[in-house]
């Protein structure tokens, strides 16, 4: 049986088949070799067997398998020349001498209007689309820019989707300066260096995978203005509050973009609430059946202090920080064949938050209530450095290197009134981290591929906190003024290799890889009463695991548009928990059915099942404190998790016409999977793990954007629903459901009047509804909002912007506006921001979690009046 298994899996790899060179040189009959000329081969059926672009003097080489007839079709097409198809016989040879000649194409237009600057181009796999038709010249920064822009879509956390997918890479000129830190640069850089954007699909940064692999990544490249290439280019901005605020704003941009080398540095300091902090990446987890993968693990932190920061307003407007980045990246071509990229970037976030809130468990008949008044602030800084090396060593051979180091000390402080009674806390955190990613690519042939991937890392997280509450040292016992302190270390080390053959044989794709990763994670923690040590909650939990992983892969390509995925990982895993070995076995199967770029747009269905054995958190042996008012303990190892996933997708996309429609709908059902037991007191809350039968989830998501051209006017219609069920237990012997139901519904418009004056409007609702023990919570909030650019003259524009919360039944309004002064053949320009004009003060919002309803009441930032200069050279 065995045998027959490892027979089944080589399969596609032992096929045999004969490899054909074909090459020549493409001109035009001027006798001058044609520059990107596509170059496509075909079997007699227009199979693709290869395909390829003539380089800079015309001349061609592509390698392919001999079809079983012997007959190919070659197709030759290029901008501005008539497409040109030839048949051969190839059935006695092992290398063709193929050159061509193209006539140039000469079409008769009737009634037709050529513009200088078309607005989007498609060209192949490449959209560009010229940024200046989508703007007002309200924008000031690249993420500004790309929010209006047809088939991108920017995510609440800054991170890029486009064509519905999320970018793999943004290019600056098509090279890659920032990797997956690419918000430093869209969050910063001047928005006026922009020209064009190009959303380019079926992405492969890889050059051997690029020939043979069918991607379905996308990427970004940004296309700057013509005048800032070849010479140092920027500008920098100083501002400072007016009248009463003390508000401020100082930023650099410097760039320097040339054939050999480019350049990035930029900076910012302010204190409008954006924080420095969240513009870097976490970490990564890529796998890529046909491709490249990427695994970053992470430890967790154990003792945790809320800010009570609240998400619903914009950060400008509750977000009390002061924020300092710079960053500095560049990328080098050492020779034609090596490069060298490299990002370094300090962050650091002052915070002071200030809330009141009431918290209350719906439980039972008589409901457990507590209020916080929280004095908050934080110090957070972030430092990192990153270098890539790519060493293009031939045709056959790619190697890349990636190191990263992260070093992340925090501090925190919270003194609060929790019912009336003062408690304070404290927690200094050291983390640091370094990753490493060696890839190395061989090409063994023209459809085989060996991709072998080397990866090590290490997490370390230390927290040193304290508590002074009386509720801890009544349970405790201890004097009533004594102070409780917890240190914490938390790791997680690990190291694998990981190798591929990745085949194509007509219209089979296939993977077969052999993995092995080494991990250690170690939870240890150290309880201290008054520095005297108590051995009850202290926990030194260690996990060792030894993974084996065989993963096959296959995709048959039924048509062009139409192919089959399916994917079987098996793992046997030594799990070894504090002396005690597991061995385990696990398959995790995919099967995927896609159908691309039909005219109705891109479909997918698949089922997967994701097996794995539960994290370290889940396992620490005794209670440990989590915060303040609560102690958290793991249980013993039970299993592994179980997980089923259905997934529905569809996408239609239409950037010329500006109209766009997905839909997604995605189910989960956990088998079997650890749940809270909890025990929740006046004062202080227990929670234990324990094994339950699992959750079950429903997501469903529906987007329609369509651009009306009698109008003028780009409209956007989306809604999120889920529903979620899990089982819990609370201050009761049985687990009982938690169902939870949240909508999400938003509409929203932009105008591109020939006016002077255009307009962004619309409405968002969020509905909220939990069922516990028979108990009914319902949650609603409602905002509009609507913003008006008024051009005054070439030089003066400005922008009201205004915004209408309802949060049970409660109304808040906040107005800004922004007064723009650009001179004509001046590199200065102005900017007058009047933040909060009806000067709201606090806010209160009700959220539901679960069986918790959870008010809070925060302070906002106040009215105020910030004028910058910015020089641009």
């Amino acid at each position: 049986m065995q045998k027959k298994l490892l027979v089944i899996l080589l399969l596609p790899i032992l096929i045999f088949s004969q490899e054909i060179k074909i090459s020549g040189i493409i001109k035009d009959k001027q006798n001058r070799g044609i520059e990107s000329a596509s170059v496509v081969i075909l079997d007699d059926i227009e199979n693709t067997l290869t395909y390829g672009y003539s380089d800079e003097n015309g001349n061609y080489n592509l390698l392919f398998n001999k079809p079983k007839n012997g007959i190919i079709i070659v197709e030759l097409a290029s901008l501005g020349y008539s497409k040109k198809e030839t048949k051969i016989d190839c059935s006695s040879k092992t290398t063709l001498l193929q050159s061509f000649i193209l006539e140039e194409k000469i079409e008769s237009l009737k009634e037709v209007l050529i513009e200088a600057n078309q607005k989007i181009k498609i060209d192949r796999d490449t959209t560009t689309i010229k940024v200046a038709s989508f703007t007002n010249k309200t924008e000031q920064t690249i993420e500004d820019i790309l929010k209006k822009l047809p088939g991108i879509e920017v995510q609440s956390d800054g991170s890029i989707k486009a064509h519905g997918k999320t970018i793999d890479k943004l290019l600056i000129e098509g090279d890659d300066l920032f990797d997956k830190n690419y918000k430093l640069l869209t969050k910063n850089l001047d928005a006026k260096v922009l020209d064009a954007v190009q959303i380019i699909d079926a992405f492969e940064d890889n050059p051997i995978l690029k020939k043979m692999n069918n991607s379905d990544k996308v990427a970004l490249n940004l296309k700057l203005k013509k005048d800032k290439r070849n010479i140092w280019f920027g500008d920098i901005i100083f501002g400072t509050g007016i009248v009463s605020e003390n508000r401020w704003k100082e930023g650099i941009n410097l760039g320097l973009l040339k054939k050999k080398i480019k350049l990035f540095y930029l900076a910012d300091y302010n204190n409008s609430g954006e924080k420095a902090t969240d513009q870097v990446s976490k970490t990564i987890t890529e796998n890529n059946l046909f491709g490249e993968d990427r695994l970053e693990k992470t430890a967790k932190p154990l003792f945790s202090i809320n800010s009570k920061e609240n998400s619903s307003f914009s950060k400008s407007q509750s977000v009390f920080n002061n924020a300092f980045f710079n960053s500095l990246s560049f990328t080098k071509k050492i020779t034609p064949n090596i490069s060298l990229r490299g990002v370094g970037y300090f962050s650091n976030d002052n915070q002071l938050q200030n809330s009141f809130s009431q918290t209350q468990y719906n439980i039972e008949n008589n409901p457990i209530t507590y209020t916080e008044n929280n004095n908050y602030t934080s110090k957070k800084r972030l430092s990192s450095g990153e270098l890539e090396l790519k060493y293009f060593v031939n045709e056959d051979n790619y190697l890349t290197n990636i190191f990263i180091y992260k070093n992340n000390p925090n501090s925190i402080n919270s003194d609060l009134l929790y019912n009336k009674v003062s408690i304070g806390q404290s927690s200094s955190e050291k983390n640091q981290t370094l990753y490493n990613h060696f890839n190395h690519t061989y090409r063994l042939s023209n459809n085989k591929i060996l991709h072998n991937y080397f990866y090590f890392g290490r997490d370390n997280i230390n927290q040193n906190s304290r508590i002074e509450s009386p509720f801890l040292n009544s349970f405790l016992k201890i004097n009533s003024e004594s102070i409780v302190t917890e240190n914490t270390d938390n790791s997680n080390s690990y190291f694998g290799l990981k190798s591929k053959m990745i085949s194509r044989f007509k219209k089979l794709e296939h993977t077969l890889g052999l993995q092995f990763e080494n991990s250690k994670e170690i939870i240890n923690n150290t309880f201290f009463e008054n520095e005297i040590n108590n051995t009850t909650y202290e926990n030194n939990t260690v996990l060792k695991q030894n993974q084996f992983f065989l993963e096959n892969n296959f995709r048959y390509n039924i048509t062009r548009k139409f192919d089959v995925t399916a994917s079987l990982n098996l793992i046997k895993n030594q799990f070894l928990l504090n002396n005690i070995t597991t061995n385990i076995l696990i398959s995790n199967p995919l099967l995927s059915i896609n159908l691309k770029k039909t005219k109705i747009g891109n479909f997918t269905l698949s089922y997967s099942e994701n097996n794995k054995p539960p994290e370290i958190n889940y396992l620490n042996t005794k209670f440990l404190l989590s915060n303040y008012k609560t102690f958290q303990k793991g249980t013993k190892y039970e299993g592994i998790f179980k997980n089923k996933t259905i997934f529905f997708s569809h996408h239609l996309f239409n950037d010329e016409k500006r109209f766009s429609i997905e839909t997604s709908l995605f189910y989960n059902k956990s088998i079997n999977a650890y749940s809270k037991e909890s025990l929740i007191t006046d004062n202080l809350s227990f929670e234990k793990y324990l094994l339950s039968s699992g959750n079950t989830n429903l997501n469903g998501s529906f987007s329609v954007i369509n651009y009306f051209r009698i109008l003028k006017t780009a409209t956007k219609i989306e809604t999120i629903q889920n529903w979620n069920e899990t089982p819990t237990q609370v201050n009761s012997t049985a687990f009982v459901d938690i169902k939870i139901h949240s909508s999400f519904y938003k509409f929203s418009a932009t105008t591109y009047f020939n006016l002077p004056i255009n307009f962004d409007f619309g409405f968002n609702y969020n509905y909220y509804k939990t069922d516990f023990n028979t108990i009914l919570t319902k949650n609603r909030i409602k905002d509009a909002f609507i913003n008006c650019n008024y051009k005054i003259s070439k030089t003066w524009l400005t922008e009201i912007n205004s915004t209408f919360y309802q949060m049970n039944s409660k109304n808040y309004s906040f107005i800004n506006t922004i007064i723009n002064y650009n001179p004509e053949e001046s590199k200065f320009s102005y900017r007058l921001i009047l933040n909060n004009l009806t000067n709201e003060n606090e806010f209160t919002l009700i959220s539901l979690d679960n069986y918790t309803s959870y008010k809070s009441t925060i302070k906002l930032v106040p009215r105020y009046l910030l004028l910058t200069l910015k020089y641009r050279f």
